[in-house]
């Protein structure tokens, strides 16, 4: 039994720990300078949508006062 949990086991050095542990740690770095960047992509992304919607309810409310406009005047109109 012995020799078989032998020939299954993974043998890892302190060695092998240290240099992932380095790996990941100029990965991380690499994620965190990237954020400031995402972070301004961000608020430029939300002010260009608020200025959509902005410009939406402007649409919406030009068009309902055209339609409370037009209705009276085609029916005055076509009489």
């Amino acid at each position: 039994m012995s020799d078989e949990t032998e020939a299954l086991a993974v043998k890892v050095s302190t060695r092998d720990i240290y240099f992932e542990v380095q790996r990941l740690g100029k990965l991380v770095e690499k994620i965190a300078n990237r954020l400031p960047e995402t972070e301004l992509k961000i608020e430029d992304h939300e002010i260009r949508i608020r200025k959509l919607e902005m410009r939406m309810w402007q649409a919406i409310g030009a068009f309902g006062f055209l339609a409370a406009v037009v209705s009276p005047l085609i029916a005055v109109l076509t009489r």
